[in-house]
């Protein structure tokens, strides 16, 4: 039983990474879409700046990349005053 269970597993982790590839070969602007889409998620949901794709923009459209993490850059930064969630803003 737990064999079945990580043969299955194994597969789909196998079949996301056939097309991730796929995908970043036939349509890489696709690609780095998702991930930048991904990246401004994780920046509004934490606060926290990932670059995963290398493109110099972290989380929400950002070009600061000399170091890492959330990078306060102006007054607007949503690190600065909260991810934008109701009951968690920083007054």
């Amino acid at each position: 039983m737990i064999k079945k269970i990580f043969i299955g597993l194994g597969t789909v982790v196998g079949c996301v990474i056939l097309v991730a590839t796929a995908l970043n070969i036939l349509l890489p602007n696709a690609y780095i879409a998702v991930v930048s889409a991904g990246e401004d998620m994780l920046y509004n949901a934490t606060g926290i700046a990932f670059d995963f794709n290398g493109d110099g923009r972290k989380g929400s459209g950002t070009s600061n990349t000399s170091g890492y993490g959330a990078e306060v850059e102006n007054s607007n930064n949503e690190a600065e005053k909260g991810a934008g969630v109701k009951g968690f803003q920083k007054n």
